[in-house]
This record gives C-alpha cells, structure tokens and sequence, in this order.
C-alpha cells in the first residue's frame, strides 16, 4: 500500500462527484481526503483526492475515470516514490569513493572554519563585555580542552562503529555552535558555543584523516594526510577573513559570519547522510586508554610533539595577536586582524603545496628554522610596533607552520597500522591541541601578571629552544630512516 495523490479535471456536471467517489469504492479503495475547487477553464472544476492504495489496484480505477464522458484529464502523483527515488539518487552519488572523499574533506574544511570565526571578532567582545587577557585566551582555549577528551573517544569509536557515525554529529556540532555564537549575549555563552565547537572539531580531527584514508582509491597514506592537513589550515584561514570582513563592513557583526557558516554546512551534513561506508565494523563499544604501539612510538611522539609547537606558535597568532593588534600597531580595525590571521593560514596552505615533495623529515626540520626565524620578527614588532614587521612575522610563521604540520600528520598516517588507526590519529591530535590550549593559556595568565611584552618574549624563548631541540631528532630520524632504505 502507497500514499498517493490524484488531480481529476472534471466538466461540472450534476453527479460527477458522485460517479467518482463509487468508481474508489466500487474497487475496495478509501479516499483519505478529497477537495475540490474551480479550475481555470470555465465550467470546470479539479478534484484532488489523497488516499492508499496497492498499484495495479489504481491503475485500473485510472484507467475507468479517463472512461468517464465528463473527466477531462487525470494525473497521478507519488510523493513517496518520488522521495525514494531522490533518496537513492543522493545515495548513489555520495557513495562514490571519490565523491565521498571530497565530502568528508569539505566536511572537515567547514568544522574548521566556523570554529576560527571568533578571532577577528574576540576584539568586539572584549571591548563590550570589558574581557581581561586571561578571558580571551580561555576563551580561544577552552575548544581545545573539549577537543582532547572527544578527540580519544571520537578515534576510538570510529574503529569500532564506523566514521559515518562519528562525522555526522561532527557536522551538526558545528553548525549549532555557530547558532549558539550568533545570540551569545554575555561571556558565559560565547563559552558555551566554544564548547560545542570543541566537540566538532574533536569529532572531526579525530576521525576525518582516517576516513579519507580509507575512501582513497588507492589508499595513499600520505595524500589522504595532506588533503586533511589542507582542509584544517584552509578552513582555519577563510574563518577570519569571512568573520573580519562582514564585521567590519557588513550589518550584524556579532552575528552574519556565524549564519552564512550555518548554510554553508548543510550540503556536508546532508551529503554524509547518504555517504556509504567502505569498511564494515563490528559495532561493539569497548573504550580503552589511548595506546601507541611500542614499535612506532619514538617516531609517534617526535610528530606529536612536532605538531605540538607548530600549533601552540600558531594559536598566538590566532588570539593574542589580532585581539591586541590596536595595543601592538596600533590598528583596531577587524578587517585588518582578520587579514592578519587570515594571511598565516593561507601562506601555510601555499607551503605545503609548494613543498610537499620534501621527505617528511626535511618537511619539519624547514618548517622549525622558519618559525624561528617568524619568533625573532616578532620581537621585533614589540619593539618597534611596526604593521611591516607584524606582516613579516605572520609570513614567515605561517610558512614554517605549514610544512612541520603537514610532514608531522603525514608521518603519524604513514606509520599507523590500519586496524587502529582513528585511534593513533586521535592520539596525535591530542597532542596537538594540548599544544594549541596550553601554552597560549599559561601565556594570557602570564601577561596579567608581567604585563603582555614581556609574556611574548618568555614564551618566544621558550617555543626557539624546543624547536632547536626538535631539529635535532628530526635529523636523527632522517639518517635512522635513511639507513632502514638502504
């Protein structure tokens, strides 16, 4: 039994209605509901009529209405064949491996992109709501203290359930985090909606490289590892010129970057509905400590670690740096934070591409000297208060994040076994949000206390000598793998 709709044109001739209804019952048929009104043309009227139905059954009471002298024409509607077959349109196209894979990537790209919304804006709020140092960068952090526990949980669940099951709420987080941002009224919401970003992101990261591993045709490691790391720095880059822009010079500033982020995940959260998974599951839930096997553990933790203090330099230039760029140049305009946060991003994108045929350990060992390099410009800024110099710093650390980032993921996936990675990928974000929290945390506390130059300039020697310490083991790796070849 079908729901159907049926329109009956119909000459208005006295029994009509009548001759209508006893051609339904006469063949055992139940009209649910039946209205009719004038139509067009004149002395005509059109009947539409719901009802159940089996389909050889209808097609017969059909075919004895167009017999009737005073019906005109008869058409007959499906709605729910006609979801069916839309229905399994979409599924077979997200289904395709390829188009799968961009999707989760897509998917990944617009979680990281609401959730990079706020820093332009975390200048606005904290001239509204009179926010200390310490309160922005908790409020920039408290993300990444979600995102640790979530990311565990996420990499595990994913081996066991499967990542469809983990993206798609992955997805939803987002876009409610945005809702949440869009009517935030006070700090205790904007933490609230930090929050739920934390769990999309968490959800995501710890999920989203293992899918497009596994979507591959060919299963390339190292390609699924760098078209992730893209999606995050491209995403985490378009959030603050969008955000910037139309809170600068669009109406709604708190409000319209938040609502076009909404509309622009719904064909993500829609298209992994109907994306099909490619590796079957056992289902069963069974959590257990995050774990690294022994034999990869050295090299796990040198990319961990790796990432750890790309990100952490990076999330400077994501809070600190925009929020105070009136007090640091002299600028209060949101434009120009977000051409700021913006331009790392984005020249970390081109680094990747640009060098992403280096061996993954030459890819780290580049990206430290250039950071290095960005830490001393900035010292410079403090002392100087000069937009060049700013702009300088925001090159050379967007281009030395860039390739330490994509060369540590990269490294993480290529020696991750398969049955367990979603939980390694997990681990190593871990790390890396450990990386993005706290350093940045502990350096807005600092500054309340030692004043905001000279908290810059402790945490820039702290991040030069750990840097220094990881060339070090990235060229020992080098050589270890080097001999491993021969």
């Amino acid at each position: 039994m079908q729901s159907h709709r049926i329109s009956v044109i119909v000459k208005n001739q006295p029994g009509i209605l009548a001759q209508v209804s006893q051609l339904f019952g006469q063949s055992g048929i139940n009209i649910d509901a039946l209205s009719v009104g004038t139509y067009k043309e004149i002395q005509t009227s059109r009947m539409k009529i719901s009802l159940k139905s089996e389909q050889n059954v209808l097609e017969k009471v059909i075919t004895q209405l167009d017999g009737l002298m005073d019906v005109i024409q008869v058409k007959v509607a499906h709605p729910a064949l006609s979801r069916n077959v839309i229905s399994s349109k979409l599924s077979a196209l997200f289904s395709k491996p390829v188009v799968a894979f961009w999707l989760v990537a897509y998917s990944l790209f617009i979680t990281l992109l609401g959730t990079n919304i706020p820093s332009p804006l975390l200048a606005l709020y904290r001239t509204q709501w009179h926010l200390t140092a310490g309160s922005v960068t908790l409020l920039f952090a408290i993300y990444a203290l979600v995102v640790i526990p979530t990311i565990i949980i996420s990499g595990q669940l994913s081996d066991q359930l499967g990542r469809k099951k983990l993206l798609i709420p992955g997805v939803f987080f987002t876009v409610f985090g945005s809702l949440l941002f869009a009517f935030s009224t006070n700090f205790t919401m904007l933490l609230l909606s930090r929050i739920f970003q934390g769990i999309s992101v968490g959800m995501l990261n710890g999920v989203a490289v293992a899918a497009l591993t596994e979507l591959d045709p060919k299963q390339n490691r190292i390609k699924a590892a760098f078209v992730g790391s893209m999606a995050v720095t491209i995403g985490n880059a378009l959030g603050p010129v969008l955000s910037g822009l139309l809170g600068e010079y669009a109406p709604f500033p708190m409000k319209l970057a938040y609502i076009v982020h909404m509309f622009l995940a719904i064909p993500g959260f829609i298209g992994l509905f109907y994306m099909r998974e490619q590796i079957k599951r056992s289902g069963m839930i069974k959590l257990h400590r995050p774990a690294v096997p022994y034999t990869i553990m050295k090299r796990f933790y040198l990319s961990g670690m790796t990432s750890f203090i790309a990100w952490s330099i990076m999330s400077l230039m994501l809070s600190i740096i925009p929020s105070y760029a009136d007090e640091l140049v002299g600028s209060a305009n949101l434009a120009v934070a977000g051409v700021i946060v913006a331009l790392v991003l984005s020249v970390s994108t081109i680094s990747q591409i640009v060098l992403k045929r280096l061996p993954l350990q030459q890819l780290s060992i580049v990206g430290f000297i250039v950071m290095i390099a960005g830490l001393v410009a900035l010292v410079a800024v403090l002392e100087t208060k000069s937009l060049i110099f700013l702009f300088l710093t925001t090159v050379l650390i967007g281009f030395g994040h860039g390739p330490a980032f994509a060369g540590s993921l990269a490294l993480t996936n290529h020696i991750s076994p398969n049955e367990s990675r979603g939980d390694i990928i997990a681990s190593f974000y871990l790390l890396t949000y450990l990386g993005v929290s706290l350093p940045i945390l502990g350096l807005g506390f600092v500054a309340q206390w030692i004043g905001l130059t000279g908290a810059i300039i402790l945490y820039t020697l702290l991040m030069t000598v750990m840097m220094l310490v990881g060339i070090v083991f990235w060229i020992a790796d080098r050589r270890n793998a080097y001999k491993e070849e021969q």
